[in-house]
């Protein structure tokens, strides 16, 4: 009986081990890649990424690869498929560094070549960390170190986390002028909300701690005091809309008042419709919907301009109304080829 008994123990042995084959090495705790970088309207938000991929899947996906240090600082972001660097990101850059030197997390900017560009009209970003390792300010400078301000006229910007935790933002010039965020959104004073996923759910606009209206060039017939984001569980935005102090839509710059985006179970933007501040579809000089069509890759093949009934539409401005891009077999962009409607190629205007 005691030989049944060690037999039987050395068969549940050989039958639990090979059903429960050693696991495969994990990947590099330290790295990750997503398909896109969640929606920011301010750069006191760090690059984080949404719709997170594999590094088996990121070989044949266009990703964004978050590298950190021991300390779990981010210290690089790529734009790349199997490695390569592709030069269409989001970011503006095919990848940008961060490096750190006491409570200065400085950012650094890089085309598909690796050759360092400036960002934003700056080659480098300086950003001032706080105790909690949180950005407090951020400064702008040029290759050689010297103080400059970006192409929006804005040297350094100012953050503070309120009590009620939303995060004031101001902007100085090199003159310690206070200055606007750009001149599509001429706002001086902001204040960020966020949701408890981190995902920015309100930009508002501020002055001495009053909710205004700004009416400056730009800010509609009724003004703008704030926009609304609405988000998917996965910081995919579904609905951007702009609010003056009494909520009412209020056309912006172009004459939108709100985006209704249409977005799939990867991240993907496959539609975007646009209303004025009636929540009617575009008209005049602006068609209301975009429509977009990705490879397999997840690169953008195809973007239609339309009208309401989803006709394809030439554009007023420049007649074009499909724009496609082409690849090559590593990822890289090309080139891209206008046509009208009608399928008749539109010539780029120098």
């Amino acid at each position: 009986m005691k030989s049944f008994k060690i037999v039987l123990i050395a068969l549940f042995a050989i039958t639990f081990f090979s059903c429960n084959p050693k696991p495969a090495q994990t990947e590099d705790p330290n790295v990750s890649y997503s398909r896109h970088i969640q929606f920011t309207e301010t750069p006191w938000d760090i690059e984080k990424g949404t719709h997170v991929l594999t590094a088996d899947e990121a070989k044949t996906v266009n990703n964004y690869k978050f590298t950190y240090n021991e300390n779990r600082q981010l210290v690089s972001v790529e734009y790349n498929r199997n490695g390569v660097l592709l030069g269409y990101s989001s970011m503006g850059a095919a990848k940008i560094t961060y490096t750190y030197e006491g409570n200065k997390q400085i950012k650094s900017f890089f085309d598909d070549k690796g050759e360092a560009i400036k960002g934003g009209g700056a080659f480098t970003h300086e950003y001032t960390l706080n105790d909690a390792g949180m950005r407090v300010g951020l400064r702008f400078l040029d290759e050689n170190g010297t103080a400059i301000e970006n192409r929006n006229n804005i040297h350094n910007f100012v953050w503070t986390k309120l009590e009620n935790e939303m995060i004031q933002e101001l902007r100085y010039n090199l003159a310690k002028e206070e200055v606007v965020m750009n001149p599509f959104c001429p706002f001086y004073e902001l204040r960020f909300s966020y949701d408890e996923k981190g995902y920015l759910v309100r930009m508002a606009n501020y002055m001495e701690d009053t909710l205004y209206d700004c009416t400056e060039e730009n800010c509609g017939d009724i003004g703008v005091s704030y926009f609304l984001f609405k988000n998917t569980k996965n910081g995919d935005v579904l609905n951007f809309s702009v609010h003056n102090t009494g909520g009412q839509l209020s056309n912006l710059y172009s004459g939108w008042a709100k985006r209704a985006n249409v977005i799939d179970e990867n991240g993907y933007m496959l539609e975007v419709t646009q209303y004025d501040q009636d929540d009617e579809p575009l008209s005049g000089k602006r068609l209301p919907v975009t429509t977009s069509v990705y490879d397999e890759h997840g690169a953008m093949v195809k973007r239609i301009t339309m009208d309401i009934d989803k006709n394809a539409a030439n554009n007023p401005n420049n007649g074009v109304a499909v724009v496609e891009y082409q690849y090559d077999e590593k990822g890289r962009r090309t080139g891209s080829v206008q046509y009208d409607k009608d399928g008749a190629v539109v010539e780029k205007k120098s």
